[in-house]
């Protein structure tokens, strides 16, 4: 497995194509069918390449500062990590976690993520936590601010949306409020 990471700006055509097919073809129900990105396009991408240069694998990566507490903390947040549904189930998408730590190691205090399916993470040392989380709410189809979302997520609730972190560098206490 060839693993390459770049700027999203840095992409070329070629693999921007092939990469839309990987997102479309990983997320059918929801994805847009014309462009690299759901809400936010990311800062920098990690793609995974079969030794004959096919695209089979890639995750996003948002590299921003956030409020924890009232400290600032440095977090690089996964979007969109997705196998190519051909071959999933063979350690690309562990192989892309694990690309993603050797970045963040000295750079990052956490690597967060918002997922459907927590076993990938939860095998790769990812821990469900309780939060008050606030966000910029997008619409995905007009790409507009609609406004500001607030959501306690409750460990163990039953919800699509599970707020994951992996710590790298420090170890904050969570709770609520931050």
């Amino acid at each position: 497995m060839k693993i390459i990471k770049t700027n999203d700006v840095d992409l070329s055509e070629e693999w921007s194509t092939l990469l839309q097919e990987l997102l479309f073809a990983s997320f059918p129900e929801v994805y847009p069918k014309d462009r690299l990105f759901f809400k936010q396009i990311p800062q920098g991408r990690v793609l995974a390449f079969t030794p004959d240069n096919q695209l089979v694998g890639h995750v996003g990566l948002d590299y921003r500062m956030m409020n924890l507490n009232g400290k600032p903390i440095r977090v690089l947040g996964i979007i969109d990590l997705c196998v190519s549904p051909a071959i999933r189930s063979q350690g690309i998408a562990s192989l892309l976690i694990s690309e993603v730590e050797m970045l963040a190691k000295a750079r990052v205090d956490f690597v967060l993520l918002f997922a459907d399916h927590e076993e990938l993470y939860s095998k790769n040392g990812f821990k469900t936590v309780s939060n008050t989380c606030k966000w910029l709410k997008i619409d995905h189809e007009t790409l507009t601010t609609v406004g500001v979302g607030h959501q306690e997520v409750k460990k163990g609730a039953l919800t699509h949306i599970v707020f994951h972190v992996k710590f790298s560098v420090l170890n904050f206490e969570l709770s609520k409020g931050g």
